[in-house]
């Protein structure tokens, strides 16, 4: 792990004493630096305007002691350890001391122990200081990573996402200001959103000086596909440690790649006032976030895709259903017409006739499926199935007289689905027909129940004598999709299929002996509604 500097303000009327201080605690702390004043004042002054980690203070200066002197120092920078030094000192003095609340409380003596011991108390003090700032910090911030996130739910364009990404990261008391930019088409990085609390320094970042270093840095993160930290930096490097006082300058910044998957989508930068920012934990949370943010656009572009293309494919079969039905009965009109000015042709214009008659009908199939399907929010509820297997056998009945049409059903069973359940035993039952090449198709309707181990089923089987639902037929139905070898001559089988699987159901198919099909239609039983 990366060791951090320490810097000490060190508060000693007494010159000598504050410089033989400063040396050994030079000597004995790796990577210290020790800063002397001999006035209170001249030391809250500092404080106002650089960053330290610990102040060590006298108990007996002019202007005020030393627990006059914390009282001010925690005005100003209310966590900051503080460690009190008196040459004198009583049991008095010291129960003041930590009731005050200082943080650690050393009596002066004689030789080098005394400062080996005052370096033993200030790196304990620094370091459990900043262990709990560290675990402050990360839990403000998985908070607020957490709330962008639930935000971006509600988002439904990119640039929404975007903005409520900057916004929230800059109005956080983690950061200061946010950019995010996008890949142009010569894989250059250009700004899009950027926002903070104060738009001058971000501004003055993305100036068109500094854009160079910025947008470099923002490359280096899309290239790697990692995030890239910088520490140590601002508008005022040269002034080290500087506080971040009324200009509000930074010190760290970090550049998160957004990508998902294989697509780069391109940058967010955030900047932080803290010099050190941005410790593994946080670089981890970060990337993790930066992959949401990714996602959450990638989602968006999708569904506005699929918005699009869905209204396209509306128009698309609005058209081609109002087209096809007009002119197909032009055709038949000209059928007929070619029948009884040429009768030698009236074959032929019977095949055109049934030609056309099966092409309306497929489209008359195709506004059944939009309308079927457009029902999106039509809500399950308790349908009772042995009546309404009963009505459709009935009407298909008068419409083929000449069909053993049958049934074995219950008195009665309760089954989750929608109104549109009639139109699969329909589609069934009618399928099962038409497509019989008996002389007298002979179609058998039953219900039964099947209990599993962890759902109760109720199965509508339809069997018939006929030919039997070709094997790369029940393939595309399986499949649930058409390729270009294989193509689903049945719309209604499709619509039944779709429309099953609405109901959380499943269309199985299978054989019947010695010939014909079985479609088993499995949906879950329900309970009968209570009056």
């Amino acid at each position: 792990m990366e060791r951090r500097p320490i810097r000490v303000l060190h508060v000693e009327d007494n010159e000598f004493f504050g410089k033989v201080a400063s040396e050994i605690l030079t000597q004995e702390i790796a990577d210290v630096t020790v800063h002397t004043e001999t006035i209170p004042s001249d030391a809250l002054a500092r404080l106002e305007l650089e960053q330290f980690d610990c102040v060590v203070s006298d108990y007996e200066m002019p202007e005020m002691n030393g627990l006059e002197l914390l009282g001010a120092v925690k005005e100003i920078v209310p966590q900051i350890p503080y460690i009190l030094m008196t040459g004198g000192g009583s049991e008095k003095t010291a129960s003041e001391a930590i009731s005050a609340g200082v943080t650690d409380y050393l009596k002066k003596g004689t030789g080098k122990r005394q400062f080996v011991a005052l370096a033993n108390r200030i790196e304990n003090a620094v370091a459990h200081r900043r262990a709990e700032q560290t675990v402050q910090r990360q839990m403000a911030i998985n908070d607020l990573i957490w709330d962008v996130s639930q935000s971006l739910l509600e988002a439904t364009t990119r640039e929404e996402i975007e903005e409520a990404v900057c916004k929230r990261l800059a109005a956080s008391e983690s950061y200061l200001f946010a950019w995010m930019g996008k890949v142009d088409d010569d894989d250059r990085v250009v700004p899009r959103v950027r926002t903070g609390v104060e738009t001058g320094h971000l501004d003055t970042v993305l100036s068109d000086d500094a854009d160079r270093d910025e947008l470099e840095h923002a490359s280096r993160a899309l290239k790697t596909g990692a995030i890239q930290v910088t520490h140590d930096i601002g508008p005022d490097s040269s002034s080290e440690g500087r506080w971040n006082g009324p200009n509000r300058e930074y010190y760290s910044k970090a550049t998160i790649p957004i990508q998902h998957e294989e697509t780069v989508y391109g940058v967010l930068s955030v900047y932080s006032d803290h010099p050190y920012a941005f410790d593994e934990t946080e670089r981890r949370v970060l990337s993790k976030f930066g992959n949401s943010v990714a996602y959450a656009i990638n989602s968006v572009r999708t569904r506005q895709e699929l918005l699009r293309r869905e209204q396209r494919l509306q128009v698309f079969n609005r058209i081609l259903r109002h087209n096809l039905r007009n002119d197909l009965n032009v055709v038949l009109g000209h059928a007929d017409n070619l029948k009884e000015a040429i009768p030698e042709a009236t074959e032929s214009a019977e095949i055109i006739k049934r030609k056309a008659s099966d092409l309306i009908d497929v489209s008359e199939k195709a506004r059944e499926i939009g309308r079927t399907l457009d029902k999106r929010s039509q809500k399950r509820i308790a349908v009772e199935i042995t009546a309404l297997i009963e009505r459709t056998c009935s009407d298909l009945r008068k419409t083929y007289p000449n069909v053993d049409l049958a049934t074995d059903l219950p008195d009665t069973a309760w089954v989750c689905a929608d109104k549109t359940l009639d139109t699969v035993i329909t589609e069934i039952v009618e399928n099962a027909i038409k497509h019989n090449d008996q002389k007298v198709p002979s179609v058998m309707v039953s219900v039964r129940s099947v209990e599993s181990d962890r759902e109760n089923w109720i199965e509508i089987e339809v069997t018939d004598n006929g030919p039997g639902i070709p094997m790369d037929e029940q393939a595309v139905l399986n499949e649930g999709r058409e390729t270009d070898l294989q193509h689903g001559s049945g719309l209604g089988l499709w619509l039944t299929n779709w429309i099953v699987g609405k109901f959380g159901g499943e269309l199985i198919f299978g054989t019947n002996h010695p010939r014909g099909s079985v479609v088993t239609v499995r949906l879950q039983r329900a309970e009968p509604p209570t009056e």
